[in-house]
């Protein structure tokens, strides 16, 4: 039963990669599945075009991009529509929209704003992402970040905007089940990709666990990687995780979880094969 949940959990998962990620692109490719969503994340400093180079060359491997847009580091309307334009002329049919940790550059400071703007809705994108934090986001209120949501949710039950959310990255089921059946009881319907860490080490995972907010979760982290010799040299798989995840999910059809999304953390390759080879053989009583 656990690996028929865990197979249904894989069979639609998503990936990230970076613009300059291509070499391990181009290595990931030949194991994901034909149409495996693939995230083109905005790093500071890379440009629009650098990330659109990436998204050509996703598509091109027969697999869909799906690129982010800070909108924090847009200025204006005017430089949106050129933003969404430049994405739209590229071939790239799938968005993920995040406000971005930079200073605003100008008139946007979250994801509402250009969610609810006119020249979003001039563009036929076929499905948006928006950022979920079931452990918080750091300097944000929970309760500004959940009625935030319920906005989004609203915009795309009224608007029939096709959102869809990608969580921050966790080490532990239980606070993301919380959080969603505290979404589903507050009348959210959004499809969840639940995030998870690729397999990098421990140490590494810690550090940008920290810097994002991640927060009961880490303790989980901690507890399974123990010794500091271990997280110098392990790597992190996050089986039970999405163990946990899968059995919770099969257990209740209502759940909104839909699938899971992997932060790779520079470990795409070996994230790609870990993901794909869970699909067939299941993951059984791996641990990290």
């Amino acid at each position: 039963m656990d690996d028929d949940a865990v197979r249904r959990m894989l069979a639609d998962f998503s990936i990230e990669v970076t613009p300059r990620e291509t070499a391990a692109l181009d290595e990931a490719a030949a194991l994901l599945p034909p149409g495996t969503r693939v995230y083109v994340t905005d790093l500071p400093g890379v440009d629009l075009a650098r990330s659109l180079d990436a998204a050509t060359r996703v598509r091109e491997h027969g697999l869909r991009p799906v690129v982010h847009v800070a909108v924090r580091s847009i200025p204006d309307l005017a430089a949106l529509d050129r933003t969404l334009g430049a994405v739209a002329d590229a071939g790239v049919e799938d968005l993920l929209l995040i406000a971005g940790s930079r200073p605003p550059a100008g008139a946007f400071e979250n994801t509402l704003q250009v969610l609810e703007s006119e020249v979003l809705a001039r563009r036929p994108f076929a499905s948006i992402g928006v950022a979920g934090h079931p452990e918080g986001n750091p300097g944000v209120d929970e309760g500004a970040v959940d009625h935030a949501l319920a906005r989004k949710d609203k915009l795309a039950r009224d608007g029939g905007l096709p959102l869809h959310v990608v969580t921050q990255f966790g080490f532990a089921a239980d606070p993301v089940l919380g959080w969603e059946r505290r979404m589903r009881e507050a009348g959210i319907a959004l499809p969840v990709r639940v995030g998870l860490p690729g397999l990098t080490s421990p140490a590494r995972l810690l550090r940008f666990g920290l810097s994002c907010g991640v927060g009961p979760s880490l303790a989980v982290l901690r507890k399974q990687t123990g010794s500091v010799l271990k997280l110098a040299t392990q790597v992190y798989r996050p089986t039970e995780t999405l163990l946990g995840l899968a059995r919770a999910v099969s257990a209740d059809p209502e759940s909104l979880i839909s699938a899971v999304h992997f932060f790779p953390f520079g470990a795409v390759v070996p994230t790609a094969r870990w993901a794909t080879t869970g699909q067939k053989d299941g993951l059984g009583a791996e641990t990290a």
